[in-house]
């Protein structure tokens, strides 16, 4: 009982049911977009303004990482559409241009986002792609595994039991993770879907499932070729999404799952010998005390023997990986995280854009297509992992 995987998922009723739906929204919203963008401040910079400018900080041993494979990571919360543009209360961005908001408009700046950042002048060719690219609230996922197969990449997405979007007005949605992979230079062995567990109201664990989920995906690398020669060591990459609950019993829950989620992957790693662990998330949970409870979740990060791949470069967390406002109530915190074992290097992360180029009405808004940043760093896998052909 896997999920699906392939190059590109193929549903024409289904897809075609979306693409008029989404149509139709772009068209009711796109009056109300032009309306109040006079209202919409310094994020009114119009559909074609560029997205915000982002800095890399990198290692500061000179030359850089030595030994090893370079292994390009992104890890993403897209924002659902369903959540959005396709909510009757738009998810609440009231303080986003709305047409900003239409999944026709975002969803070629969520590439843009992904893949901009790596060449030399953003240049957009395989080169310069990330070997994986892990997501979060994926709600079209055929499209983009359209796009993503297009460039090289295979994919796999788990929905959520019961997805939010299903309640948008596009009822035929429902949101998940994705993991892509590029199959000239990776592998997969393996997958487990991880369906967590609840809490009871009085914080005993049951064993009735909750509505988040997780993919655990055993990989290896492989030639650039036909991808049959192997020989390293594996390593396991995992995408997960935790509970979005904030208040103490919703910490009580993230923590909970974390401990389900490193538990699984390290048993997925003691049972394939992999030689490195490497989890992409939106753990909905924040490192320090930001709100009226203290973190729970975070510190099984390191109980577990893992490290967060940007805090081991910066020596901290980046100020915030999501900043949005909802209505009158703004949040900027660090919830998103690539968790990494100790044998993977940290050869360069992609900094959050400066509190200066923030617009009043946060994110998302014209110049950045989500209210998540993409954490996007550039990795070691140990020498273990390295191709071994005759």
């Amino acid at each position: 009982d896997t999920p699906h995987v392939s190059s590109a998922m193929v549903r024409p009723s289904l897809q075609a049911f979306r693409r008029l739906t989404a149509s139709t929204m772009s068209l009711l919203l796109a009056p109300l977009a032009l309306r109040d963008r006079s209202a919409t401040g310094s994020d009114a910079d119009g559909p074609s303004c560029k997205l915000y400018a982002r800095s890399w900080a990198r290692t500061p041993t000179r030359p850089p990482l030595n030994g090893g494979h370079r292994l390009r990571v992104v890890q993403f919360n897209v924002l659902a559409d369903g959540l959005s543009a396709l909510d009757p209360e738009l998810g609440g961005f009231t303080s986003a241009p709305r047409e900003s908001l239409v999944w026709e408009y975002r969803r070629h700046r969520l590439l843009d986002e992904i893949f901009s950042h790596w060449g030399a002048d953003g240049k957009d060719d395989g080169e310069h792609f990330p070997e994986v690219v892990a997501l979060q609230e994926v709600d079209h996922y055929d499209w983009f595994a359209g796009e993503m197969g297009a460039r090289g990449y295979d994919g796999v997405f788990l929905p959520k039991p019961n997805s939010p979007s299903r309640r948008s007005l596009d009822p035929t949605l429902e949101d998940g993770c994705a993991l892509f992979w590029k199959r000239d230079g990776i592998s997969m062995d393996g997958l487990q879907r991880i369906s967590y567990k609840r809490l009871s109201p009085d914080g005993r664990p049951t064993e009735e499932p909750s509505n988040q989920v997780a993919i655990l995906a055993r990989m290896r690398l492989c030639d650039g070729g036909d991808g049959r020669c192997g020989g390293g060591a594996p390593f396991v990459l995992g995408v997960s999404h935790l509970l979005a609950q904030k208040d103490a019993a919703g910490e009580r829950g993230r923590a909970h799952q974390m401990r389900q989620l490193l538990s699984a992957a390290g048993e997925e790693a003691t049972a394939c010998g992999a030689a490195a662990t490497i989890l992409c998330l939106d753990a909905n949970a924040a490192p320090r005390n930001v709100l009226d409870y203290p973190p729970q979740a975070y510190p099984v990060i390191a109980q577990a023997g893992l490290r967060s791949a940007y805090a081991s470069l910066l020596g901290g967390e980046p100020v915030y990986t999501t900043w949005k406002r909802r209505g009158s109530i703004e949040t900027k915190h660090t919830i998103d995280y690539i968790l990494v074992s100790p044998e993977v290097g940290v050869e360069s992360v992609l900094l959050p854009p400066t509190d200066e180029q923030v617009g009043q009405g946060r994110l998302p808004c014209w110049r950045y297509p989500s209210d998540h940043i993409s954490l996007q760093a550039t990795l070691r896998l140990p020498d273990a992992c390295l191709v071994q052909c005759p």
